[in-house]
């Protein structure tokens, strides 16, 4: 597997990204080539910063401000792609040499931070028949910053291998991270303990001897701690309350040997909407191989904040689907919504280095100022 490594650029490289495509590969037949690579690559990202998401919607963008193009990109005298060709030329991009652009665009390599937590986490791309094509991301909790991401072929499940290669390849098995409950086997939290490496990842019925046995823990054990949170906004009260016990003096199956479970983290959380008054209400259970002690209160909040860091990441799936449509684009080909979903990704980067909040609000000043659209891609170094 080839993995993309996107970290924050603290050493940029000041060659701009544009400037990188020119320098990706262009493996068609050069005859009967009426289109440069990088003019609609450059396009495509341009047309999706601009809040466009379909194949067509990009197509007319093209189109549509094709002088403007050819001015920022560097080409005078490029052509407008035509609907029919532009899945096709999206669909055969090499995505690992594409993959080395962003690599050098972004940095060399991960540096696994002490303090820093990530969240692993699948987004299967709906748009494509069948719904067998599926991205893997490694995204930070502060800042949300994707450090790595692998596309997979297949069905769920094989998100559990490419995760273990994804935490080894990258480094990030000796660091902080946070998985849902497809990730919580004995392999996968044995060989993120066996590196040095902290996790927290949820309990749920797939580890159904597990559950059982730590619920018991919960019901009979006295607490370590407790740790209590309020939050309003969105019309909505959200109070969250973390409960935390020790479970490594537990008698466990000896498959879990190498895992190191340590603490079980038991989190509920009630939600009642203000206007209606109605109310929902949900308990989870996490696991961590980090021993809590009773008063070690700023590590207990550490952990509760590291399960709400990978609720936050999960958002990110929404931001894809509402803002960049990405669900909702249809693909007939699977590696042109792997191509695409790539290029969301340096479109998200961006946005996050510039620190905006709301995308959509991005997408359409953008889309409403070409002025402002063009400093800003200069001042990032997108041009």
């Amino acid at each position: 597997m080839e993995f993309i490594y996107i970290p924050v650029r603290g050493t940029p490289d000041l060659t701009s990204f544009v400037a990188k495509l020119k320098r990706l590969k262009d493996k068609r037949d050069k005859r009967g080539k009426r289109h440069e690579l990088a003019f609609v690559l450059g396009g495509v990202v341009l047309a999706i910063m601009a809040g466009r998401s379909y194949a067509s919607s990009i197509y007319r963008f093209i189109q549509h401000r094709l002088k403007w193009l050819r001015r920022v990109l560097g080409y005078r005298a490029a052509k407008a792609v035509s609907r029919a060709q532009l899945p096709r030329i999206l669909d055969g991009v090499d995505w690992a040499d594409l993959n080395e652009i962003l690599v050098e665009y972004w940095g060399v390599r991960i540096e696994v931070q002490e303090q820093e937590w990530h969240a692993l986490d699948g987004k299967t791309l709906r748009g494509v028949a069948g719904q067998q094509e599926r991205v893997l991301l490694a995204v930070s909790h502060n800042g949300r910053r994707t450090v790595a991401q692998q596309p997979m072929h297949g069905p769920k499940e094989s998100e559990i291998t490419a995760a273990r290669v994804l935490l080894a390849e990258t480094g990030l098995e000796k660091g902080k991270n946070t998985l849902d409950a497809l990730h919580f086997n004995p392999q996968t939290t044995g060989q993120i303990n066996q590196a040095g490496g902290w996790f927290v990842i949820q309990l749920k019925d797939n580890q159904p001897l597990l559950l059982a046995q730590l619920s018991q823990e919960a019901a009979a054990a006295t607490p370590l701690g407790f740790l209590k949170t309020v939050d309003q906004g969105h019309g909505r009260l959200e109070i969250r309350q973390a409960i935390f016990f020790q479970i490594s003096q537990l008698a466990l199956d000896m498959r879990w040997a190498e895992s190191g479970l340590a603490t079980l983290i038991v989190m509920a959380r009630r939600t009642t909407n203000l206007a209606t008054q109605q109310h929902s209400a949900e308990v989870s259970f996490y696991c961590a191989n980090v021993a809590v002690d009773p008063a070690d209160t700023a590590l207990q909040q550490e952990l509760f904040q590291a399960i709400r860091g990978h609720w936050g990441v999960e958002a990110d799936n929404y931001i894809r689907d509402v803002s960049f449509q990405e669900d909702k684009v249809r693909t007939k080909y699977a590696n042109q919504a792997q191509v695409l979903a790539s290029l969301r990704t340096v479109v998200m980067q961006l946005f996050r280095e510039a620190g905006f909040v709301n995308f959509k609000a991005a997408l359409e000043t953008f889309a409403d100022n070409p002025d402002q659209f063009e400093a800003f891609l200069v001042q990032y170094g997108f041009l």
